[in-house]
């Protein structure tokens, strides 16, 4: 294992303009990240691709997926500039990405909201900030190897009964919680229950 990919001050990233910088959500996701060399890796709406950054100095292969295409060319951008392997689609979640992967991460636009623009692509989770998590982990487990995983953030933003529908169908541990000053984020390892494997 790598082990925790705690932030590497030497990796020059640079932020974009309509694209969701780094934040408190960032570093939380990236401390709990554990990710062996040999392992392949999708993330999950990458923003700037700080954590495709630092999964591509680490994993065996990145593959970083995005909606927003500013997002995309701003990961793409940053993986260059420091001499990182790593490819990026554009791709709304799953629809431009068929394979499967020992880890998919995904920091998840998860506040109560809708995406009237794009950089509120970013953020809004649909009316209970649920919504996007949902369709994601619905998704997932077809895209997941044998023994793979998700690692996914969370946040009390989020309609807590909502939230427990779409995490019921997998195995569930805790890796990392921050509180802020107006709510609580964290971090879940999640593995597909018996029965709830992909195809």
């Amino acid at each position: 294992m790598c082990g925790s990919m705690r932030y590497r001050r030497e990796l020059d990233i640079v932020e974009c303009q309509e694209v969701y910088p780094p934040s408190e959500d960032t570093f939380l996701l990236l401390d709990a990240l554990e990710v062996g060399e040999g392992e392949t890796v999708l993330e999950m709406g990458p923003g700037t691709g700080l954590i495709t950054c630092h999964l591509a100095a680490c994993a065996s292969s990145v593959i970083a997926a995005d909606l927003n295409p500013l997002a995309v060319r701003c990961t793409e951008a940053n993986l260059r500039r420091n001499g990182l392997p790593g490819e990026v689609r554009e791709s709304d979640l799953f629809s431009n990405v068929p394979e499967r992967f020992d880890v998919i991460v995904f920091n998840p636009p998860y506040c109560p909201g809708t995406d009237d623009d794009r950089l509120a692509l970013a953020w809004a989770g649909g009316p209970d900030g649920v919504e996007v998590t949902a369709r994601f982990l619905a998704e997932a487990p077809r895209h997941l190897d044998p023994g793979g995983r998700v690692v996914l953030l969370l946040s009390t933003e989020m309609e807590a009964s909502a939230l427990r529908t779409s995490l019921s169908p997998f195995r569930r541990v805790e890796l990392k919680r921050r509180r802020l000053f107006f709510e609580e984020l964290w971090v879940e390892e999640l593995r597909p229950s018996a029965g709830h494997d992909g195809p």
